[in-house]
């Protein structure tokens, strides 16, 4: 049986690895750009990464105001899943595509290495 605690981490985790490996794939896209074109690429980045963080200092804070102590729990799935949102978005529109084959080998690998992740903390 699955505690809600390990179902968290185990998504989390899930999240954490899109978002490094979006992160990466973006970076090496942004490598490709013109000298001039990679500050707008930041700030494009930064445009959707920002209204994440944001609804995360909200939760946080309401959660606070309320006294909800396992507002913890949520927070540990909506930082990553606005940085994996984030960085997701502003590859999308770097690679100037909507959707592309591109992103099932990241897909494949996020969920092989969220897999070995997950099972070695079981394992230890």
């Amino acid at each position: 049986m699955i505690t809600a605690i390990a179902a968290i981490e185990a998504t989390a985790t899930l999240l954490w690895t899109y978002a490094a490996l979006t992160g990466a794939s973006w970076l090496i896209h942004a490598r490709r750009l013109e000298t001039g074109a990679h500050v707008p690429a930041a700030v494009e980045l930064l445009t959707h990464l920002v209204p994440a963080m944001i609804a995360l200092v909200c939760v946080v804070l309401l959660g606070a105001l309320i006294g909800l102590p396992s507002i913890v729990a949520l927070i540990a799935l909506l930082f990553p899943a606005g940085l994996a949102y984030g960085s997701h978005m502003a590859l999308t529109e770097i690679r100037d595509a909507a959707t592309s084959r591109q992103d099932l080998p990241r897909l494949a690998a996020t969920l092989i290495t969220s897999a070995a992740i997950i099972t070695y903390r079981q394992l230890t």
